[in-house]
């Protein structure tokens, strides 16, 4: 073996370390049966990293391309919650800059890969209402090595990154333009980034009894679209 070919390759300079928390006990979100539950596969966009099971989910219902396609269930806009909730309602992608009345947003780099031409979204922060910003016909990721532009068809309402403005797929046609339709089932991984897949996945639909304490995304505005009720720390899906 020629030991200098091989010293050439390796790389040098790793510091040994523990990362503690680096694994989750992805615990399960049912009390009662799984077996008895209602559900059905479902096909989830790439960009949202990992989804952990209990998700609550809403269905695409605008989008060239892209309708019935499911993606994180997105906060209504009355109980919106302003800035640094993401890890509860992953469905929202927080804008980099103010948004003004105009058709532009802006987003990372790496979040604007959620995103696709014919995708159609909506925006507010923790002061506005819900506005629906039509189909994205444009995105721009060459001018800025850090940021990407969504065009979109029609005028955004102002809202301030101070007050969490963000934007998400629209899961309703209508005023909020976001609506719950189940559960995730299991963990999984949608990818994020330029290299995001998506992913497959099941959705609890009904006949179950889950630990609300271990569902992501769920509230008083998601229980109404799943017509679902609470008794103490349990969801009941009827």
């Amino acid at each position: 073996m020629n030991l200098l070919a091989l010293s050439s390759v390796l790389v040098y300079g790793d510091t040994p370390y523990v990362v503690r928390g680096g694994q989750e006990d992805y615990k399960s979100i049912f009390y009662s049966d799984q077996n008895l539950a209602l559900t059905k596969p479902i096909s989830i966009i790439g960009g949202f990293g990992v989804l952990k099971a209990g998700t609550v989910m809403g269905i695409i219902t605008e989008s060239t391309n892209r309708s019935g396609y499911y993606v994180p269930y997105t906060i209504e806009e009355g109980n919106f919650p302003g800035a640094g909730y993401q890890n509860s309602y992953p469905g929202l992608t927080y804008v980099t800059d103010d948004l003004a009345v105009a058709k532009s947003v802006s987003v990372t780099m790496s979040d604007s890969y959620r995103f696709a031409v014919g995708d159609h979204l909506a925006s507010t922060d923790s002061d506005g209402t819900a506005t629906d910003l039509g189909a994205i016909t444009a995105i721009d990721r060459t001018t800025y090595s850090h940021i990407a532009v969504l065009t979109v068809t029609n005028n955004a309402a102002a809202a301030t990154v101070a007050k969490g403005a963000a934007v998400w797929h629209q899961t309703a046609t209508s005023d909020p333009y976001t609506c719950a339709k189940g559960i995730l089932l299991s963990s999984v991984d949608t990818g994020e980034g330029e290299h995001a897949k998506g992913a497959q996945a099941t959705l609890v639909l009904s006949h179950a009894i889950l630990y609300k304490g271990r569902l992501t995304g769920y509230c008083s505005d998601a229980a109404t679209d799943l017509s679902s009720s609470d008794d103490g720390k349990y969801v009941i899906l009827k």
